[in-house]
């Protein structure tokens, strides 16, 4: 986590590794609509996401670069910072790479869930689907059982 303090602004940029490439797609998805919630809401700090490389705010710092990192950067003005919304703000930021990791968790465990219930959809309409066998018993209007032979 790297933190900037200006007059104006805090700058919070936080570096995070993705396990696998799923993770990274849920992820972008998640902060792209941490993004879109901005026009929701016009109090709500700027995020920034950026992929592989680290933002210009860390271009002289050892900071890494590779295909699983990501760098979230959240822009705080003064109303995030004020002495009454302060101690949330903080607690908000602290929390907030634990809150994206457990996000991308649900999103997958509810994919997977969708997934298996297709599967099962999918599987029963192929199993109605089977022909009967042919071979089947039948009984005259006497009640006697004959097997018919094709």
């Amino acid at each position: 986590m790297y933190v900037e303090a200006k007059s104006d602004r805090v700058t919070v940029v936080f570096s995070t590794i993705f396990k696998d490439e799923d993770d990274m797609v849920i992820g972008k998805l998640f902060l792209q609509e941490l993004k879109e919630g901005r026009r929701a809401s016009h109090t709500a700090p700027q995020v920034l996401f950026n992929h592989r490389e680290p933002p210009l705010e860390l271009q002289d710092s050892e900071a890494a670069i590779g295909d699983c990192i990501g760098y979230i950067t959240f822009v705080l003005f003064p109303r995030h910072t004020n002495r009454e919304a302060r101690d949330n703000t903080i607690d908000l930021i602290h929390m907030f790479r634990n809150y994206l990791h457990y996000h991308i968790k649900c999103s997958k465990v509810y994919i997977h869930s969708r997934m298996r219930t297709k599967t099962t959809d999918f599987l029963k309409v192929i199993n109605r689907a089977r022909s009967q066998s042919k071979n089947t018993e039948k009984k005259t209007i006497t009640g006697r059982t004959f097997i018919r032979k094709e």
